[in-house]
């Protein structure tokens, strides 16, 4: 099997110009390689050659799949934001016509990966794609980092004081802001990568020069405000091509925990949560008659 992270560059004025990034883990949560594309049909044919060979594939795309809304925004982003988790801001009206992330899925859909809003099963040989949020994955992770240190001194949350926390975790800024800040948003971002139990950031094959036309090892770069914007932009974009391999390869290992929140036409997201965390989020789903799993 292999878990496929894309960052995609779907907003208006940048699909299908900008440059998206893929990220691909094993089953023991390595990372083997990454690559970058420009174009439904160019990023389609690169899963399919990591795909070559293997028995089967998920493919987790940082980037609202299904959007039925004209305007305003979706139900699942209206639960993420009131839970202090970052959520995606699409309407079909933004877009002018068919969102670029639609024209991926048929690109996908071409080589045999088919779109599921439903917790794909944990078995070899199938071939999903489904969607993931880099931005809450990275939260998420970070309040669990903080969740583990608190229950070594006793201090484990729940209810209003895990919400509260959350409401405090600063929001991801891997794109914004100035360069010193950005770096400094990036390496925390990295940081909070390697020490997530189950996801391994360094093996033999990646390089560390960040100008590699290919398979770059993020945990090795110099992360610094000398870097031009562009060459964060890069580097943000590894970072959540890694999130989004991690959110798929965490489900399907069905070890610590994800729920998908919404589904159906109207847009669903996979994250990882468990135990409180994951309580809090069906909680809210219930009250705004969200579907979840």
């Amino acid at each position: 099997m292999r878990f496929i992270g894309c960052s995609l560059a779907w907003r208006p004025g940048e699909a299908g110009k900008r440059t998206s990034y893929l990220v691909v883990m094993d089953e023991r949560g390595s990372i083997v390689a990454n690559s970058f594309a420009t174009g439904a049909e160019e990023l389609a044919a690169a899963v399919q050659g990591y795909a070559e060979g293997r028995r089967g594939l998920l493919v987790g795309v940082d980037a609202p799949l299904s959007i039925p809304n004209e305007r305003g925004t979706r139900g699942v982003e209206r639960v993420l934001s009131r839970i202090s988790l970052p959520a995606y801001s699409a309407s079909r009206r933004m877009f002018g016509g068919e969102p670029f992330a639609e024209e991926f899925l048929a690109a996908l859909e071409g080589t045999d990966v088919g779109y599921t809003d439903y917790p794909f099963p944990r078995t070899r040989g199938q071939r999903t794609a489904t969607e993931v949020d880099s931005a809450a994955t990275l939260k998420v992770l970070r309040f669990e980092l903080e969740e583990k240190r608190g229950s070594k001194d006793g201090r484990g949350k729940g209810g209003d004081e895990l919400a509260g926390s959350l409401r405090d975790l600063p929001e991801p800024r891997l794109r914004k802001g100035n360069k010193e800040g950005r770096a400094e948003e990036l390496k925390g971002a990295v940081d909070a990568l390697w020490n997530t139990p189950g996801l391994r950031l360094r093996t033999g094959n990646l390089s560390a020069e960040l100008q590699a036309q290919e398979n770059v090892d993020i945990s090795k770069l110099d992360i610094s405000p000398t870097l031009s914007h562009a060459e964060l932009d890069q580097i943000a974009s590894l970072v959540e091509g890694t999130l989004a391999a991690y959110t798929v390869h965490r489900h399907w290992k069905g070890r610590d925990g994800s729920i998908v929140v919404g589904t159906g036409y109207e847009g669903s997201v996979l994250l990882p949560a468990s135990g409180p965390l994951y309580e809090r989020i069906a909680e809210e789903c219930r009250m705004a008659k969200l579907p979840y799993v």
